[in-house]
């Protein structure tokens, strides 16, 4: 029997500086709306951080390697 309290992963690619490395974070227990919440003291992303893509679900995380090249 599936848990039902368990929450979809959250895939985001995200980059520090404008010409920057690129780098993916999955979340577990979270949601998309906290990462991407503009009013947070501390956010899970720091605002100064350009988010370049969000994914809800496990596909994404390979879909952003291999769009992104990453490890």
């Amino acid at each position: 029997m599936p848990n039902l309290n368990q929450q979809i992963p959250v895939v985001v690619v995200y980059k520090k500086r404008k010409y920057g490395k690129v780098y993916l974070e999955v979340f577990h227990n979270t949601r998309v709306d906290d990462i991407i919440d503009g009013n947070k003291r501390k956010p899970l992303i720091p605002h100064n951080y350009e988010i370049l893509e969000i994914g809800v679900g496990t596909t994404f995380e390979e879909k952003y390697k291999k769009k992104y090249k990453l490890k």
